[in-house]
């Protein structure tokens, strides 16, 4: 009976599936005109105007709006607008995966209705917080955002490079990881409350917290199974959780086979699976208070679960996110959780004139946001290396092992593979710091060499501020003296590397935003190498 259930799930989930996939292929023939709604808050754009996510007549829509269409910043996902569109281009497989079937250009936006009351509820919230931490500064704001709720909107370009390269990328997005640390940091809370009243609570603090992150995917399966945990055991029927997690994975892929091909869904499932393995027996191993030991048994037992599919979806891994995730998760915890509560008190006070109150509210939120962003400056500003595939699969196999000697009672055992995890990475930076920087054409971005003023640097191709921010971290650049763009420099691009490297040269073609033109023939010298410049239908080639 069992295999026949599993066999009609999987013929009806391929079925489903099969459909969502081939809906995306087709693009609506003429423009689009008509009320859309928002299904993601307004982006806005390098080069001016807003992107965002919209449902028209049943399709899912990725639509750009130009600069002109101011009134689309205060916009909020939820709410219906009235536009006028023509369809640009068909839907990349990226966006497929999210059933957007093709890229939309607006060209007037008309009257705005609003959102439902779960939207609404939602918006209000998110507004009501956003104006309670009006005492923090800008950088505190969109990192509390991002903690939160995952609004990461207003964060920087090196801000975000930093919470990468040190690991902590996911604090920055609403995942099922996010569930697991609010639950973790109000559980010495509510273990003090009396059953009865425990278990409403906690179903209400995992409804709260699905409504405000308006049921992102990741965080609706670990919110279903929290909760589905809560109910098994006040009903007596204390289900294991690695039967409820699959359970709820099944239903949520029946609903959206599409989720498969998410990487933050994937990576969502690891991590549950790995906290519902692996984080009790780890914390035994540990000494301290039970719930820093319970905070950091979560993070490790994620962390080695995760990091397999790390390694083969987006390459080795920094060996600074082990410690840098041991040092702020048991911080961001408490945040989300005070920044949520907390931040209503202060949002309600704020709303009344009481601004003063709302700053000595969140004093311990900007402490703990100062801790969260010094760990991932102090981890991306030293470089400890990165984990190829054989080192990282050791260190998480280690973990793995070590939760499950301490399960089967052998704590000294897992003590030496825990201990065995951190030789592993000092041996790795060790050896990673030793080796020589790297130089040549690599994703777009080459070192042709440098000195005590500097590196030089040739940029091939357009790429995000982001992006180029990561590259240059890979080579190891410290210091810059000059990059040379052979394509149009974008707009705030080069911002974001005056705000990383300080002041430098930076030349480009026609076009460039804040770089000059060198001359035809000009020459460069970079390490007893000499370089001339040679200029072709606009490039510098």
């Amino acid at each position: 009976m069992l295999v026949l259930c599993i066999i009609l799930l999987v013929l009806v989930g391929g079925l489903r599936g099969h459909r969502a996939w081939s809906a995306t292929g087709y693009p609506p023939d003429g423009p689009v005109v008509g009320r859309v709604l928002l299904l993601g808050d307004p982006v806005p754009l390098r080069d001016g105007g807003w992107r965002a996510e919209v449902r028209h007549d049943g399709r899912r829509l990725h639509a750009e709006f130009g600069a002109a269409h101011t009134v689309v910043a205060d916009l909020l996902a939820g709410q219906h607008v009235e536009i006028e569109a023509v369809v640009i281009r068909p839907a990349r497989r990226w966006q497929r995966i999210r059933h957007v079937a093709g890229t939309i250009e607006v060209d007037r936006v008309g009257s705005v209705a609003p959102a439902d009351r779960i939207h609404r509820a939602a918006n209000g919230i998110r507004r009501l917080l956003e104006r309670g931490a009006g005492s923090l500064d800008h950088g505190q704001r969109a990192l509390l955002t991002g903690l939160v709720f995952g609004d990461d909107r207003g964060q920087s370009d090196n801000t975000a490079d930093d919470f990468r390269a040190a690991g902590l990328g996911h604090l920055l997005a609403v995942s099922g990881q996010n569930v697991a640390f609010v639950l973790a940091a109000a559980s010495p809370l509510l273990g003090r409350i009396r059953f009865r009243a425990r278990v409403p609570l906690t179903l209400a603090l995992l409804g709260f917290f699905a409504v405000l992150t308006r049921f992102e995917p990741s965080v609706l399966r670990a919110t279903v199974m929290a909760g589905g945990s809560a109910l098994s055991v006040a009903m007596g029927r204390r289900q294991a959780g690695v039967r409820l997690l699959v359970a709820t994975v099944s239903v949520l892929l029946l609903v959206d086979p599409l989720l498969a091909h998410r990487a933050a869904f994937r990576l969502s499932v690891a991590a549950s699976a790995g906290i519902l393995l692996a984080a009790r027996p780890l914390a035994d191993l540990l000494g301290g208070p039970r719930p820093l030991r319970d905070a950091i048994g979560v993070t490790l037992a994620a962390q080695a679960a995760v990091t397999p599919l790390l390694l083969a979806t987006f390459g080795p891994v920094p060996v600074a996110a082990l410690p840098a995730n041991v040092l702020a998760a048991p911080v961001a915890g408490p945040i989300m959780v005070w920044g949520i509560t907390g931040g209503l008190i202060a949002g309600l006070a704020d709303s009344v004139g009481l601004d003063g109150v709302a700053r000595i509210l969140h004093l311990p939120t900007a402490v703990g946001l100062d801790w969260v962003s010094g760990v991932a400056g102090m981890a991306a500003r030293y470089p400890t290396g990165l984990l190829g595939p054989s080192a990282g699969s050791v260190g998480a196999g280690l973990v793995g092992i070590a939760a499950l000697l301490s399960a089967t009672g052998r704590r000294r055992s897992g003590r030496v593979a825990i201990g065995g995890v951190a030789i592993l990475s000092l041996v790795v930076a060790v050896v990673s710091l030793s080796g020589p920087a790297a130089v040549g054409a690599s994703d777009g971005v080459r070192l042709l060499g440098g000195g005590p003023d500097g590196s030089v640097v040739v940029v091939d191709r357009q790429m995000g501020s982001q992006r180029l921010l990561a590259e240059l971290r890979r080579r190891n650049v410290d210091d810059l003296l000059l990059v040379v763009f052979r394509e149009p420099v974008p707009a705030g691009q080069a911002d974001a590397l005056v705000a990383r490297f300080g002041p430098h040269r930076r030349w480009g073609p026609s076009g460039s935003v804040g770089a000059l033109q060198p001359v035809d023939g000009q020459r460069l010298q970079v390490g007893g190498t000499t370089w001339v410049v040679h200029r072709r239908s606009g490039r510098l080639l």
